[in-house]
C-alpha cells in the first residue's frame, strides 16, 4: 500500500511540475543597423494562474538573464557580455487597464487592456537591443544564453500571504538555459 502511495505522490509532481514548466521559443538573434537584436518569447504560460494573480492585486516581475560568450577553442569561454531584463506587469482596478514597465527603462509603462495582452506584451523580446555590431569580431564565434523566471510580487500583510498560499502553487516557475551559437 505504501508502494503505490508513493508511486501516486511522485506520478503528481512530475504530472505538477510537467504542467507549470516554462519554455523559451524562437530564440534568434539578427543585426539591424548597428546593434545586435534579440528575439524570443516564453512558450506554455500558466495564463489563468497569473490572470488571477494580476486581479487579486499581485504584481508579476518576468525577468530575463542574458549572457553572451565568446567561444574560444582550446581555452574555456569567455563571457562577453551579461544583463538582466525585468519586466513587472500591474493592474489598476479603478482605470482597469493593466500596465507593464520595463524596470530602469526610460519610457512611460505601456499599458493593456486585457490581461492577455498584458502577459504577452511582458514575455515577449521582440527585437531587443543588445549592444552595438562594432563590438563584435567578425571571424569569432559567439554563444547566447538565455533564462527566464515569473515572478509573483507580494507585500509582506498577512491577507496577501493568504491569496497567494490558497490560489498558487509556488512562487516563480523558471525555464531552463536556452542557448544559441551565432558568428557575423
Amino acid at each position: 500500500m505504501r508502494g503505490l502511495a508513493a508511486l501516486l505522490l511522485s506520478l503528481w509532481v512530475l504530472a505538477a511540475s510537467q504542467a507549470l514548466a516554462l519554455r523559451v521559443g524562437d530564440l534568434n538573434v539578427a543585426p539591424y543597423r548597428d546593434y545586435l537584436l534579440l528575439y524570443a518569447y516564453l512558450e506554455d504560460l500558466p495564463l489563468e494562474d497569473l490572470r488571477e494573480a494580476l486581479k487579486h492585486g499581485l504584481g508579476l516581475a518576468f525577468t530575463f538573464r542574458v549572457e553572451v560568450y565568446r567561444i574560444r577553442r582550446f581555452l574555456r569561454d569567455e563571457r562577453f557580455f551579461s544583463q538582466e531584463i525585468t519586466r513587472t506587469v500591474y493592474y489598476d482596478p479603478v482605470k482597469n487597464v493593466y500596465y507593464v514597465q520595463t524596470v530602469g527603462a526610460l519610457e512611460a509603462p505601456r499599458r493593456a487592456t486585457s490581461p492577455r495582452q498584458a502577459l504577452l506584451l511582458a514575455s515577449s523580446l521582440e527585437g531587443l537591443p543588445l549592444f552595438p555590431l562594432v563590438r563584435l569580431k567578425p571571424e569569432a564565434r559567439y554563444r547566447l544564453k538565455l533564462k527566464a523566471e515569473v515572478r509573483k510580487i507580494t507585500r509582506v500583510g498577512w491577507p496577501k500571504k493568504i491569496i497567494r498560499f490558497l490560489l498558487f502553487k509556488g512562487e516563480s516557475l523558471e525555464t531552463p538555459w536556452m542557448s544559441l551559437t551565432f558568428s557575423l
